[in-house]
């Protein structure tokens, strides 16, 4: 099972690298936070319950990853990206990292990291990012954990 979970996402990271428009990013953030909501439903209950679970938490993935890459283009996704990382590295629980837009000064985000718990042997930590762009806020619950080199990864 682990070597077909593999191979998905060597193939996902395949066709995402060559997608490039906007109506492609907003694809790639739906298929990311449909599989990130569907992980996280997935530690949720037993039996029945833990399907809903993964039902619903791809769902509301599916609806917030859309919003976000529409919201930024590449660049923007790659930079909040990276303060991402670096406020789940240097910030404590609940102490806000600011993110602004190199490009355009009405695109703005916070980052919150919430608290640190392990899965599995990893160390993960849920963090809200609140993002504003022209207008219009738009609030996703992520949660990352450590991969096997200490790195990040949003699950």
């Amino acid at each position: 099972m682990q070597k077909i979970k593999k191979k998905i996402v060597v193939l996902l990271c395949i066709f995402l690298i060559g997608c490039s428009s906007q109506e492609d990013n907003k694809f790639i953030g739906q298929i990311l936070g449909s599989a990130a909501g569907a992980y996280l439903g997935s530690k949720v209950g037993t039996g029945v319950s833990n399907n809903l679970a993964i039902i619903l938490g791809g769902a509301v993935g599916l609806l917030v990853g859309g919003k976000i890459a529409e919201a930024l283009d590449k660049d923007e996704q790659l930079d909040l990206s990276n303060n991402v990382n670096e406020s789940l590295e240097e910030n404590e629980d609940y102490e806000i990292k600011e993110w602004k837009s190199k490009k355009n000064i009405e695109k703005t985000a916070k980052i919150i990291p919430l608290n640190k718990y392990d899965i599995d042997e990893e160390t993960c930590r849920d963090f809200k990012k609140i993002v504003t762009s022209e207008g219009k806020v738009i609030e996703e619950n992520s949660t990352a954990c450590r991969d096997e080199n200490g790195n990040w990864k949003i699950i």
